[in-house]
């Protein structure tokens, strides 16, 4: 994809967030949602572009998690717990995949790492998320940060 393409992309993601920003705002859940989805949609256009999102210096990962945590308090102030929880399990299993990628920077992925892991106890413990779930999630967890070497573990 040449610079000009992705670098739409990108501003178009920042437009539909801005916009659907306004729409959740004002209340209207239902239309905030549809423009998030949109938006997501557009920061996985980016991900698959990852080399020319760092030459171009495009916060690739910051967008894609960003359009999570929108999607996921959207889906909450809709009722809509479970999926609100997915959204925030989504943004951890996608930083853990990332984290086999070598353009990208491990100091970057431990940070938002550790945002996404909190963000997501936090909602659980807000939501009374049952043990299980949130245990499932901490193995996976574990298990991907050992394997990738983020942490020492016996």
């Amino acid at each position: 994809m040449n610079d000009s393409c992705i670098q739409h992309i990108e501003n178009h993601w920042k437009s539909l967030t801005v916009s659907n920003n306004e729409f959740f705002n004002q209340g209207h859940f239902e239309k905030a949602l549809s423009g998030y989805k949109d938006a997501l949609y557009r920061a996985e256009i980016l991900n698959n572009n990852v080399e020319d999102c760092l030459r171009l210096k495009i916060p690739f990962i910051q967008v894609y998690i960003i359009s999570c945590n929108n999607l996921a308090n959207t889906y909450e102030d809709l009722g809509k717990k479970e999926e609100a929880e997915n959204m925030l399990k989504r943004v951890v299993y996608y930083l853990l995949h990332l984290a086999v990628n070598p353009l990208v920077k491990p100091d970057e992925l431990q940070s938002e790492l550790r945002m996404a892991t909190l963000a997501y106890i936090r909602f659980a413990e807000k939501t009374h998320t049952k043990k299980d779930k949130q245990e499932q999630l901490f193995k996976v967890l574990k298990e991907q940060l050992k394997k990738n070497n983020f942490i020492k573990i016996n």
